[in-house]
């Protein structure tokens, strides 16, 4: 296949395949995830509390001195468009979430396209993201958009390395400056992904002596890079929060990520590659054939081949380095699988022909719907035909009966989503409570304690694993100016209880 493809060429000769890829991200994702119409609520906690400081942005609220959480700036802000499209329910971040994946499927097609006839192309971008959705939780997660930015540095990086030529497109280079940027802003440690193939980008030109090349490379990737960063710094420094950002973000992060020593660091990769070969065979080998296999067979350019396999490695020490895991922390590693697919696909026969590109969409398609469990609630419940249950709608109908409510959610957990479901502003800055020890951020609890002490706040709810249950379960400030009127029984056997203020 000739590497020279080019988008605009692809997107005008192959259209129907192309919108085909469209309706089935569309398809995907009504059914994968929760942030479509067809489910009641996202319930996820995260979710919720980037869209309520969306709400609070578009309110007129300054991040981080006025809306509290320590993740990166754009996620919130990208859920404040979200919210504007939106603001009672998560079909805007449905809509963004959808431009957002059929972008990431239209570059795995063009990734695929530099080494496949068009049929395996169309295979490959429709199962990749299957692949990925084993990880996506309910959907939305910072690292899923930072999952479709790699897709689409990747397909320039292996367009590039693949002939090992000298010429590099500084537009090319702004891309990638502008979108290492919007991952730099979402969650920081991730930004190492681009940081071997860049390097490989700059030694190459500086070996082949196209030193203007060079020149105008860096300059435009500092250009992209600064696309995105200097409004962001505009805002900050306009509404005088920049340093609280700096403080929140960079310095609050670095002690809450607590990397333990290199023996320590050391143990935690070996576990986990461990664990990702026993339990989840399948997708780590297609990721290793990816990482490592594709870039030493498939990749001409010697630089570029080694910065693939230690961008791997850098990305999978960045995840897996931290004692704080969660599943879903290891969405953006799983672009490898690209690579994986591209090389397995050249390994099979499928005829070009209507019926098998029909095949293949419904079969994909049922594949990957079946990769989501959402589907064990009561249909009655899914189609809407009944209230939808659960502890955002239990505590929500009581919330809601009141005129203007204010609620406090000590902790972060399903009490996040009663947010959304009362359609509650949040009024405060520490609204909710991340996972934050109280030594490394006494600041939050100690103003959450104020604002029970002075009833500033209607509702407060409480569950009984969160991280500072003990402290407000004896505060005698909750008890004395505030009464339990409901409680609700998690699936996990955890109790969240709801109090409401005594007026």
């Amino acid at each position: 296949m000739n590497n020279k493809l080019m988008i605009k060429k692809t997107i005008t000769q192959e259209k129907n395949t192309l919108l085909l890829l469209s309706i089935y991200v569309l398809l995907l994702l009504f059914f994968c995830s929760k942030m479509s119409p067809l489910y009641p609520i996202n319930e996820w906690s995260d979710i919720n509390l980037y869209f309520n400081i969306g709400k609070m942005i578009n309110a007129g609220k300054v991040l981080y001195t006025e809306a509290f959480d320590h993740k990166g700036p754009l996620i919130f802000f990208l859920y404040a468009i979200g919210a504007k499209i939106s603001g009672t329910s998560f079909f805007g971040m449905y809509l963004i979430e959808s431009i957002g994946w059929i972008v990431m499927v239209f570059f795995a097609y063009l990734t695929a396209r530099l080494f496949a006839d068009k049929i395996y192309a169309f295979i490959i971008a429709m199962i990749f993201p299957v692949l990925m959705l084993s990880h996506t939780a309910q959907g939305g997660s910072a690292e899923e958009f930072i999952a479709i930015a790699q897709v689409v540095s990747l397909y320039f990086f292996i367009r590039y390395f693949k002939d090992g030529t000298s010429v590099h497109k500084p537009k090319y280079m702004l891309i990638h400056g502008l979108i290492s940027a919007i991952a730099l802003l979402i969650k920081i440690n991730l930004v190492i992904f681009w940081f071997f193939p860049l390097l490989a980008v700059f030694v190459n030109l500086a070996l082949k002596k196209e030193y203007r090349s060079l020149v105008q490379n860096v300059i435009a990737y500092i250009a992209g890079a600064l696309i995105i960063t200097v409004p962001i710094c505009i805002y900050f420094m306009a509404n005088g929060a920049l340093s609280e950002a700096w403080n929140i973000y960079i310095v609050l992060n670095k002690n809450y990520a607590q990397i333990g020593g290199l023996s320590e660091t050391i143990e935690n990769l070996t576990a986990r590659f461990y664990l990702r070969l026993r339990f989840e065979t399948f997708g780590f080998l297609i990721i290793l054939v990816g990482a490592i296999y594709f870039p030493v067979k498939y990749i001409g350019n010697r630089w570029g081949r080694i910065a693939m396999i230690l961008s791997f490695f850098a990305l999978y020490a960045a995840i897996f380095s931290s004692p704080r895991y969660v599943f879903y922390y290891s969405i953006p590693y799983y672009i490898y699988a690209l690579p994986g697919y591209i090389t397995l696909c050249r390994f099979i026969k499928i005829p070009a022909t209507k019926t098998a590109y029909a095949l293949l969409f419904t079969l994909i398609l049922v594949l990957g719907i079946k990769q989501r469990d959402f589907f064990g609630m009561q249909i009655s419940e899914l189609l809407r035909s009944e209230k939808p249950t659960g502890l955002a709608f239990q505590f929500g109908e009581i919330v809601k009966k009141e005129k203007e409510p204010t609620l406090l959610n000590i902790g972060l957990d399903e009490g996040n989503a009663v947010f959304t479901v009362a359609n509650i502003m949040p009024t405060v800055r520490y609204f909710i409570s991340p996972n934050l020890q109280n030594e490394i951020y006494p600041a939050m609890r100690k103003e959450q304690t104020g604002y029970i002490e002075n009833k500033e706040i209607q509702f407060v709810i409480l569950a009984e694993r969160a991280m500072n249950y003990n402290y407000f379960h004896e505060l005698p400030a909750l008890n004395e100016n505030y009464a339990i009127v409901d409680s609700y029984q998690a699936n996990d056997h955890q109790t969240y209880y709801l109090y409401k203020r005594k007026d």
